[in-house]
């Protein structure tokens, strides 16, 4: 399911795979005699400061294995034309995996190839192991989280839905207090409706997959998400008249102009470009240290659920000898927690917030003294649940055009 919107514009190198199932050049395609290994990468490419990361990536890797020529490749949209690239390695989330997998292109890891399984959040196996096999290595996850000022000590407090509308206001809140949440669009709408179902109902795999019937829509989530409607300021959030909601929610939070914000936490890394260019300007805005996070409740229960992403690093079913192994330790390096540091914070003045999947990477010592916030973070990002879809879901493509009818606009 494609989950994350990109806001700045970033220049990228996409390369386009047009004709047939088009195929990265192989090992055993390239001249011998020293010339060196090719490995090639799809890697998820939804990321701040993309081209920096990239191209980090490869001279990182590249510079410890001379002998491999990193090859990353950037699929256009979220992930379009998957299903006819071949690549050796796929960076995927559950989706990706699964219909990859149902296509016959993914080989499984052997136990001993997955480093450190116990490190992993639970939802990180509720993925990339079906049938009690590895099929991916987790990389990073994602759920919403909601951030806001630390020195809101009200918002601090909050433990359920009904405490956080009365901390807001409801529909009576002060202009420029409001909430701040995306809920248009083709997948954003599904999603924030995917999540309060999954808070309503935190147990029950079967009820998340039948609300999701367009046919059967849960009157209950309606309700909870027409209240989130309420808290927002006129034009935030549901306005059909405005195609950039996410950029401009980010940037009046950021100018102060919102009481929270919900959405995943590189939401934080896109923050950064906004606070620089407001500084040009002779702006004031908060900073990155101003901020706190909390999960984003829907229900009355005081205990938050909430729908979890993650990405894994795939092997594809071609691959044998030498090309497996380079395919094997370089999805290893890149999910080690050496590497998924310098991956999120790059330098001290910019980090990217990324979701790793691993527990241990949210206490790193290293990792901590530029981006406290993580702290914060770990035992939300636990809360992300998965459910394995039933045989046949056809991922109710109806669904989102009948919520968009039913739920208010502002």
């Amino acid at each position: 399911m494609k989950r994350r919107l990109l806001f700045f514009g970033i220049s990228l190198t996409i390369l386009f795979l047009l004709a047939g199932c088009a195929t990265v050049p192989t090992a055993e395609q390239t001249a011998a005699g020293g010339a060196r290994r090719p490995l090639s990468v799809i890697l998820y490419n939804w990321i701040p400061n993309l081209e920096e990361y990239f191209g980090s990536m490869e001279a990182d890797y590249e510079k410890l294995n001379p002998d491999i020529d990193l090859q990353i490749v950037s699929l256009p949209g979220y992930y379009d034309g998957l299903d006819k690239t071949n690549a050796d390695v796929y960076e995927v989330d559950e989706s990706g995996l699964r219909m990859l997998l149902d296509m016959g292109r993914l080989q499984p890891l052997a136990p001993s190839e997955v480093p450190d399984p116990e490190d992993f959040f639970p939802i990180c196996k509720d993925v990339a192991q079906i049938d009690g096999k590895w099929w991916g290595l987790p990389h990073w996850t994602c759920t919403n989280f909601m951030f806001y000022r630390k020195d809101d000590t009200e918002l601090a407090k909050v433990q359920t839905f009904s405490e956080l509308e009365r901390v807001i206001g409801g529909k009576n809140h002060p202009r420029g207090r409001g909430l701040l949440i995306d809920i248009m669009g083709t997948y954003r709408t599904v999603e924030m409706y995917m999540d309060t179902v999954m808070d309503l109902y935190p147990d029950d795999p079967q009820a998340y997959y039948a609300y999701r019937d367009a046919d059967n829509i849960s009157q209950e989530a309606i309700g909870v998400m027409s209240r989130i409607v309420e808290m927002m300021d006129p034009g935030m959030g549901r306005s059909p008249q405005n195609d950039k909601i996410f950029d401009n929610l980010m940037r009046q939070f950021i100018y102060g102009n919102g009481r929270a914000f919900v959405y995943y936490s590189e939401g934080i890394g896109y923050f950064y470009k906004i606070i620089k260019d407001a500084q040009g300007y002779g702006d004031t805005t908060l900073s990155v240290d101003d901020l706190a996070i909390r999960p984003f409740v829907q229900s009355d229960t005081g205990e938050a659920c909430q729908p979890g992403y993650v990405d894994s690093f795939c092997l594809d079913k071609s691959l044998t000898g030498q090309r497996r192994q380079d395919a094997l330790k370089y999805i290893q390096w890149a999910t080690s927690r050496k590497a998924v540091v310098k991956q999120i914070a790059p330098t001290p003045d910019f980090v990217r917030y990324l979701s790793p999947a691993r527990y241990s990477i949210y206490t790193d010592p290293d990792l901590l003294k530029v981006a406290p916030l993580y702290k914060q973070m770990q035992p939300i990002m636990a809360l992300g649940r998965y459910f394995p879809p039933p045989p046949d879901w056809d991922w109710a493509p109806e669904l989102e055009p009948k919520l968009e009818q039913i739920l208010p606009t502002n």
